[in-house]
């Protein structure tokens, strides 16, 4: 009898709370599997016939009219129903993006903190999950599902995760979204009522439980992984402070997604396609030739970083959108036709095109099968990440995870072509490395390789996880999050500074330096150097009539212009009178 009363009570070992969390993440699984899979076999669809349309043309110069066209809609888009999402870059500066331009999953990132209590939000008058649901929901998905598809479907070249992150992200929140007409139903109807306030994502800890587990999905649904999917989402969200807890649920999400892609796929979900396994070597000269590799790719990394820094900045100097997105068709077309003619030229490749456009899975593909040369790896490798930060960076919308799989793959066929492995044995944990240089997503890409390929390629793999994590040193693709102490931003052009007191202003109060009207700037906070008890004092306000002490430290807040202009001053004083 108390065996069966375990089983008929087993409901109740789950609190309310668990049981919403594990439904929400079955049902957001669902949602997130239709749209990115429907998404997916679109896009490869549609891109498959525009190529073969082009090939197919007298002239491979008629490429440019399915490129200029992609960016004319794009450009649309983008502009309908358009709203701003703000990005914190390393130096603690906000800035604004077009939400459905460009890498999603730096949006997707700024949108999972958007309901995180901050200091600008307190300043605003804001605060929880309704700073999130202030941006769109569905009508983003629907807006980025539509971008992408343009974007890829003509030519574009970029991957599908970053942009199926934030598809997955919104649907996510979407399902949670108060809205009206729910409202409504729900205070006429008790039973709907009572349904309606047990489903809602009512604090940030629920909502972001929802989003993550809508990155996971969509992520499972492209790289047939679900535990790599998991781990990607939220490497990517706390990247130093993982969370075990919402972890399980994003997996729920990434397994539900991952078993309709396999059902759909008849048991090919993954993105590329072996016909047969090699088992890799355990001796010094393969386990050298990985070092080289990830050293090689660790290289790169940073290249493709200062290029993409350098890409951005070039495009969004031109104001018209319209002119940028037409630009980034331009310069991807340049390089697809002059990849086209120089490899023909060269009789090295009829797929010239193929090596540029598109989001590379199938140039991948070739290069398992072992059917690209060093010169065709060298070539694919340089086109490829120019023609991809043209796209992303004129705000194309593509992703970058695919392509930097594919970086990495270019780089391995090289080095095994050069030592004469068989390709796989290099490609397998080169991607490991890319994915580690370039994302900075470690577990997520030693998971992603056990998953896709097996367990015997673990220990390669691993190898190069530490070489490339070693030389690349915790550098990233995606824009963090994280702020600085010394400088804040709280909206664009308005920051908090900490301004140290310089030694001619001491004894001397706010008031006596006149501080309000010299520098137009509100000091909202005063730390002490040493209050009575022998240790730092924080003041909260003005502090206007407190003797200020060398080394105290002020929290000023004011425009970006002003408060630049207060630190020369400082500078200035500091350098007339030297700190003693």
């Amino acid at each position: 009898m108390f065996r069966l009363n375990i089983i008929r009570n087993f409901h109740q070992y789950f609190d309310e709370e668990e049981q919403r969390l594990v439904l929400q993440s079955i049902i957001i699984g669902i949602a997130v599997w239709a749209i990115v899979f429907l998404l997916k076999q679109v896009v490869h669809s549609v891109f498959h016939a525009t190529l073969h349309w082009v090939e197919a043309a007298p002239t491979p110069f008629v490429v440019f009219a399915p490129l200029l066209l992609g960016a004319l809609l794009v450009t649309a888009i983008s502009k309908y129903q358009a709203s701003v999402i703000h990005y914190r870059d390393k130096d603690g500066h906000i800035h604004e993006l077009n939400d459905i331009e460009g890498d999603g999953l730096e949006r997707a990132i700024s949108l999972y903190y958007s309901s995180e209590p901050s200091f600008e939000q307190a300043l605003t008058g804001q605060e929880g999950v309704d700073v999130r649901w202030q941006l769109p929901t569905f009508s983003l998905a629907v807006r980025k599902f539509l971008a992408t598809l343009v974007t890829l479907g003509s030519g574009g070249s970029g991957g599908l995760e970053a942009s199926v992150t934030l598809i997955g992200e919104s649907v996510a929140a979407g399902l949670f979204k108060p809205r009206r007409i729910g409202h409504e139903v729900a205070q006429r109807v008790g039973v709907l009522g009572r349904i309606w306030r047990w489903w809602a994502a009512s604090n940030p800890d629920n909502l972001q439980t929802a989003q993550l587990s809508g990155i996971a999905a969509a992520v499972a649904v492209l790289l047939g992984a679900p535990f790599a999917a998991a781990f990607f989402a939220t490497e990517i969200m706390y990247r130093f402070r993982p969370v075990v807890e919402k972890l399980l649920y994003a997996l729920l999400s990434a397994l539900i997604a991952f078993f309709l892609t396999d059902i759909f796929t008849e048991g090919h979900p993954t993105p590329f396609e072996l016909d047969v396994t090699y088992v890799p070597p355990a001796d010094w000269r393969y386990f050298s030739v990985l070092i080289l590799v990830a050293l090689c790719i660790a290289i790169i990394s940073r290249y493709f970083k200062w290029l993409r820094r350098w890409f951005d900045a070039q495009f969004h100097q031109q104001p018209n959108a319209r002119v940028r997105h037409i630009s980034g068709a331009l310069l991807t077309g340049i390089i697809a036709v002059s990849v086209h003619y120089l490899t023909r030229y060269l009789g090295l490749t009829e797929h010239g095109l193929e090596l540029v456009l598109g989001p590379g899975e199938t140039v991948v593909d070739m290069a398992f099968a072992g059917e690209l040369t060093i010169a065709v790896a060298l070539i694919a490798l340089v086109a490829k990440m120019v023609a991809t930060l043209a796209t992303i960076t004129s705000g194309g919308s593509a992703g970058l995870l695919i392509p930097t799989l594919f970086f990495g793959t270019m780089t391995a066929t090289v080095f095994a072509n050069l030592f004469g492995y068989e390709p796989m044995m290099i490609i397998i944990p080169a991607m490991t490395a890319s994915l580690i240089s370039i994302a900075n997503v470690p577990l997520a890409a030693i998971l992603f390789v056990v998953e896709v390929f097996g367990s015997v390629y673990m220990l390669p793999s691993l190898l190069m996880l530490v070489v490339a994590s070693i030389f690349t040193h915790e550098a990233t693709i995606y824009r963090t999050q994280r702020q600085t102490y010394e400088a804040r931003q709280i909206l664009p052009g308005v920051s908090v500074r900490r301004v140290r007191v310089p030694a001619s202003w001491t004894g001397q109060t706010l008031i006596e330096l006149d501080f309000r009207r010299h520098f137009d700037l509100n000091v909202i906070g005063l730390v002490e150097r040493e209050s009575d008890n022998g240790l730092p004092f924080v003041r909260l306000g003005t502090a206007s009539s407190t003797p200020l002490q060398q080394d105290d430290i002020l929290v000023v807040l004011g425009p970006d212009e002003k408060l630049l202009a207060l630190e020369t001053a400082v500078d200035a004083i500091n350098q007339e009178n030297p700190p003693t």
